[in-house]
């Protein structure tokens, strides 16, 4: 009942479209259900006036005209009613499909830590196939086959009470063997689809990943770890077709059996005088379109087990609770401000493991700050708190400005994200040209604004020696450049959009020294240049950004152990002159550095 819940409430928003399939099938049956009647009346009549040697050929005439046009009636309108239904289920898929992006674009970063991205990608592609069958046209068969049911044991429950009640004892049979079946492919085809969405996440990890499986010679151990889904996966579509193959004969056999009960008592009773051959060709013929909707109706709860299954997984994501908790009341922040960041006590785990503990910082408007740690000292928790890709398991982030302090869940998510420009230390870039790729996400570029950022970035020399410039296609996930190339093209894109608070994660560290040189007095000179305040946050490996911050706050098992400008901390600290004086002796991995001075201090 979910999943059907859930289909309705999608075929209403196409109502009128379903109202009209309705209809059209409902036409459709009554000039179908009324072939055999007319059939069976005209042979009635046709022997009545051999009988009576009154023969005329109108009396043929009149009954295969009526059929005739009970014909083209139902062909019209069975027309109309599988072209409808087929607009009306591809935009009910649609819808289905629009709202499942809308849900992976507006989750939270938590929520892609517990999903694989094969498993995502199946629940918007394959999992809404069975989905889309049903609507287009399962619905509409099942339809069809429950009205021919209905009319048919309605004419013979009108004509007649026995033939009725004979018959009405052996169909509960059909009902009783298609609810044992899809009690046992109901839970299979579950399987089937959880199956379906491991087979392609091991897939797709292999695709994005194949440059480590070579590099580690992997391939023979992922081709067994696919080859053990890929077999799961066969064998339940296999034990499921099994059942279905002794499902379908068992359902034609029981329509056999009323089809031989109807040839015996409706003989007997013809011989009898009880009922007209005609009348008998009547209900012969409706038994046998019975062989059809039958096929058709247990085809149909079949498939409905299928769409249960698919249902639940895509419905269930829909309606999960994904995104972060917004307030009713949430506020947005002024334009052209850059605000006082705090961090007030701010603890968080991850999975009940500790990532930060009790963090208390404040990072003023223009300021510079660079935070330095050891491998899972907390740093990449701290900077995706930042923009609230997580809230904190303990403490508060305080957002002030001139006139206000406002809790960071105060306000909207969407207004504080804009204030604020990423890159990271291994960017994602798309599959488009070097130009659409900066430009990602601001509508309007001028080409004055996209050199500038180009050349801040230090990426000049590199489009000019490329054939199309700025408008060379990079491949998908920038698979063309080089990591360098990777990193200056995300600085381009997060300078372009001139976000108050700029946030780099070891941004520079696939560059050369003499290239990050040029870039840190470009970046600077960029700085200074803007009519805005900024804030700048470093994630960095370099020692050489250290000279350039403000305040450089060092991190040790999530918490603060040291903060201060560079001559304080040289004068007054106790971990960072340590570090300082490693690169005299050539050690430029300040993380490495950082794990060897704070062990020897222990």
């Amino acid at each position: 009942m979910h999943v059907l819940k859930h289909l309705f409430h999608y075929v209403m928003q196409r109502k009128r479209l379903a109202l009209e399939v309705l209809i059209f099938i409902i036409i459709a049956q009554i000039a179908e259900l009324s072939i055999p009647l007319l059939l069976g009346t005209t042979i009635d009549q046709i022997l009545l006036s051999l009988a009576e040697e009154r023969f005329e050929i109108a009396i043929v005439l009149t009954g295969v005209v009526l059929i005739v046009i009970a014909s083209i009636v139902r062909g019209i309108t069975y027309f109309l009613a599988r072209w409808i239904g087929y607009l009306q289920g591809e935009g009910i898929i649609f819808d289905i499909r629009k709202d499942l992006f809308e849900k992976y674009e507006n989750s939270s970063l938590a929520f892609f830590d517990t999903h694989h991205t094969g498993d995502l990608m199946a629940r918007a592609t394959t999992d809404l196939e069975p989905i889309g069958e049903f609507l287009v046209w399962g619905e509409r068969i099942l339809l069809q086959a429950s009205l021919t049911y209905a009319g048919i044991y309605l004419v013979l429950f009108l004509i007649d009470i026995r033939l009725f009640i004979l018959i009405g004892i052996v169909t509960p049979s059909l009902f009783i063997l298609s609810y044992f079946v899809s009690t046992k492919l109901g839970p299979l085809f579950f399987k089937i689809r959880n199956q379906y969405g491991q087979l392609t996440t091991v897939i797709q990890e292999n695709i994005s990943g194949m440059q480590i499986v070579k590099a580690f010679n992997a391939e023979k151990r992922e081709k067994e770890k696919f080859n053990k889904e890929n077999f799961a996966y066969f064998s339940l579509r296999a034990y499921a077709f099994k059942i279905r193959s002794i499902f379908l004969p068992m359902i034609m056999l029981v329509v056999s059996l009323l089809i031989t009960i109807l040839i015996y008592a409706g003989g007997f009773q013809v011989i009898q005088g009880d009922i007209s051959p005609g009348f008998l060709i009547t209900l012969f013929t409706y038994f046998t379109m019975l062989a059809m909707p039958t096929r058709f109706l247990a085809f149909s709860l079949i498939m409905y087990q299928r769409v249960s299954a698919a249902g639940e997984r895509v419905f269930t994501l829909i309606e999960s609770p994904t995104q972060l908790p917004e307030l009713p009341a949430a506020e947005l922040l002024p334009e052209n401000i850059t605000p006082t960041i705090i961090f007030v006590k701010v603890s968080f785990a991850y999975d009940n493991r500790n990532a930060l503990s009790g963090i208390s910082m404040k990072i003023n408007p223009g300021e510079k700050v660079a935070i330095l740690g050891p491998t899972g000292s907390g740093k990449s928790t701290i900077i995706s708190l930042f923009p609230r890709f997580y809230d904190p398991t303990n403490g508060r982030i305080l957002i002030k400005t001139d006139q206000n302090t406002y809790d960071l869940t105060e306000l909207k998510i969407r207004s504080w994200r804009e204030k604020i420009g990423f890159v990271h230390q291994e960017p994602f870039l798309f599959g488009r040209t070097i130009a659409e790729n900066i430009a990602f996400g601001v509508p309007e570029v001028t080409s004055d604004k996209l050199d500038e950022v180009i050349r801040v970035a230090q990426l000049n020399d590199f489009v000019k020696s490329l054939p199309e410039g700025v408008n060379t296609l990079i491949g998908e996930r920038g698979v063309t450049l080089s990591g360098g190339q990777k990193q200056r093209v995300a600085i381009a894109r997060m300078l372009l959009k001139e976000r108050p608070i700029m946030i780099l994660d070891d941004a520079t560290s696939s560059l050369d020294i003499s290239t990050e040189a040029k870039f840190q007095e470009a970046f600077e000179e960029f700085l200074d240049r803007s009519p805005r305040v900024q804030t700048v946050i470093f994630i960095t490996q370099r020692l050489s950004t250290l000279k350039i911050v403000d305040r450089i706050i060092i991190l040790n098992r999530g918490q603060i152990i040291e903060q201060g400008s560079h001559e304080e901390l040289l004068k007054n600290g106790q971990i960072y002159p340590l570090l300082w004086k490693t690169q005299e002796t050539g050690m430029v991995d300040i993380k490495l550095a950082l794990e060897k001075i704070i062990q020897k201090r222990r």
